[in-house]
């Protein structure tokens, strides 16, 4: 009786499995009067982020694009040759808080540096960059990290040009793409490239009318080439709710948010902690770092 039981169990066991056989899968014959099981194909999770902040990473390094020879934010120091500056110690440090190692690549001069982002050539622009709404349009743009006011600066001898205002129809040697060339092409100006240097030799010889650059960076080249017959003829205050065109963030591709986002959440931290406020000590003084607005907030 029992062996019988066992024998009726594995038949019906059988039998279940063999029509489960028949019924299962996408490709069975239905039964008349009922429809077909729906095939479904499992869904995938697509990766979140755009894989700009893991590309950094799994490279170990942050590539970074930069115009060279502009202190003191920029610029090799004598002696040694090292890289240094503001932006460079910026630089280090967002890299070095995303576990990376820091990579520059420097230009010359401006424009090359915003064809090279362009161009995938690095990561990320951190020199200075002005966070305008054209920029904010086109990259993708990190929280400020300091405040640089701008100035006007003309040949020693010009009494002409006192204020920006006076601009109209003047040349200015600047980049035209550059915040400081926005600035100058606003009052009427004409726009030509140059670095500050050549900015500088081109108003002492009288072949350009005025340039408009940081002001640091201006009293630092005036107290290293005080032979040079130029001097500051007004400093630009911008309007009111414009107070971005003295500010300098980083900028990134579009398409690198993610990255951007990270780096901008590394910013805030650096300026909670005082790291920013005292590299702005270290290279502007005590007064520009305490009237520094974004420190404050």
């Amino acid at each position: 009786m029992k062996a019988k039981k066992i024998l009726t169990g594995a038949l019906s066991l059988a039998m279940i499995v063999s029509l489960a056989a028949c019924g299962g899968g996408s490709s069975a014959t239905p039964t008349p009067g009922t429809e077909a099981p729906e095939t479904t194909t499992p869904v995938t999770a697509a990766p979140e982020g755009d894989g700009s902040l893991q590309r950094v990473l799994d490279a170990g390094k942050l590539s970074i694009g930069a115009e060279g020879n502009w202190i003191p934010y920029v610029y090799n120091e004598d002696g040694t040759g090292e890289l240094t500056g503001f932006e460079v110690e910026i630089a280090k440090e967002i890299a070095s808080r995303l576990g990376v190692e820091a990579e520059f690549q420097i230009s010359d001069s401006w424009d090359p540096v915003l064809a090279g982002l362009d161009a995938a050539r690095y990561d990320i622009v951190i020199c200075g960059v002005n966070p305008n709404p054209e920029r904010q349009e086109k990259y993708a743009v990190t929280a400020s990290y300091a405040e640089n006011p701008y100035c006007l600066v003309v040949n020693g001898d010009n009494d002409e040009i006192t204020s920006f205002e006076d601009l109209d129809g003047k040349l200015c040697i600047n980049s035209p793409s550059s915040a400081a060339g926005k600035i100058a092409q606003s009052f009427g100006a004409t726009t030509a490239d140059g670095d500050l240097t050549a900015a500088m030799e081109q108003l002492n010889t009288g072949r350009a009318d005025g340039t408009i650059n940081n002001v640091a960076a201006v009293d630092e080249y005036m107290k290293s080439r005080p032979e040079v017959n130029v001097k500051i003829a007004a400093i630009y205050e911008p309007a009111e709710g414009e107070e971005y065109m003295i500010e300098s963030a980083g900028m990134l591709r579009k398409e690198d948010q993610e990255l951007c986002d990270k780096i901008s959440e590394i910013i805030q931290e650096m300026i909670d902690d005082g790291t920013c406020y005292d590299l702005t000590v270290k290279y502007f003084g005590q007064t520009v770092a305490d009237s520094t607005s974004i420190y404050k907030k």
